[in-house]
């Protein structure tokens, strides 16, 4: 399959008082379109710097990004605004859903910005099981979860990154949530996710492991 994401060198630090922390130390990384996998590390590892510097959303100081063979570091705010918008889609630990609206209402939202067909939004909503007019505030950790998995969704979006999308969830929950995660994102569509559990890590296809600034694939029997 085509390489739809590719790292060249990446190097990011952040600042601590006078102390410079190197997060990511010239990473190289790639992903073909369509495979689903997981990266795990401790926590301050760099598992939500790499996953923000993918998704456009963090710039590295050095080294190359390429979505579909387009090098985002070399793009204006605007075309990486086009990007976000038409190809990749965030999920957040704790979802980040707007609290005043009903689920539909968070979802329409969402997808109307992105321009998504409506119909195909109602397809997604429908599928959830959850009433659509239920308030966001009223939804168990597991139905907040899924809600903003299909939001994600709505955008049909190339890439998915989660970051730690399980991670206030009871093991039970996570399961089901993430079971939900691989079903949305069947096909050709890759998925990446963060996460300290490695028994979610294992459902993955294949799983990363970032350690001292540096990513490396592990195997699931090694863990």
């Amino acid at each position: 399959m085509d390489t739809i994401i590719k790292l060249e060198g990446v190097r990011k630090s952040f600042s601590s008082g006078k102390d410079e922390i190197k997060v990511l130390d010239g990473v190289d990384f790639e992903l073909a379109a369509g495979e689903k996998v997981a990266v795990i590390g401790a926590s301050g590892s760099g598992k939500t710097t790499l996953i923000s510097i993918i998704g456009t959303i963090l710039k590295p100081d050095s080294g190359k990004v390429f979505i579909e063979g387009m090098d985002t570091t070399r793009m204006s705010e605007r075309e990486l605004e086009k990007i976000r918008g038409k190809k990749i889609a965030f999920v957040f630990q704790n979802g980040y859903l707007i609290e005043e609206l009903s689920v539909e209402e968070n979802i329409f939202f969402f997808s109307k910005r992105a321009g998504a067909d409506k119909s195909r939004v109602r397809e997604i909503i429908n599928s959830l099981g959850i009433p659509p007019r239920k308030n966001v505030w009223e939804l168990s950790g597991g139905e907040y979860q899924r809600v903003a998995i299909a939001r994600a969704m709505c955008i049909f979006p190339k890439i998915i990154l989660a970051d730690e999308p399980t991670g206030n969830l009871d093991p039970k929950t996570a399961h089901n949530v993430i079971t939900e995660l691989l079903s949305f994102s069947k096909d050709n569509l890759t998925l990446l996710i963060t996460t300290h559990n490695l028994s979610i890590a294992k459902r993955l296809e294949k799983i990363y492991k970032i350690e001292n600034g540096k990513i490396h694939e592990v195997k699931k029997d090694d863990l």
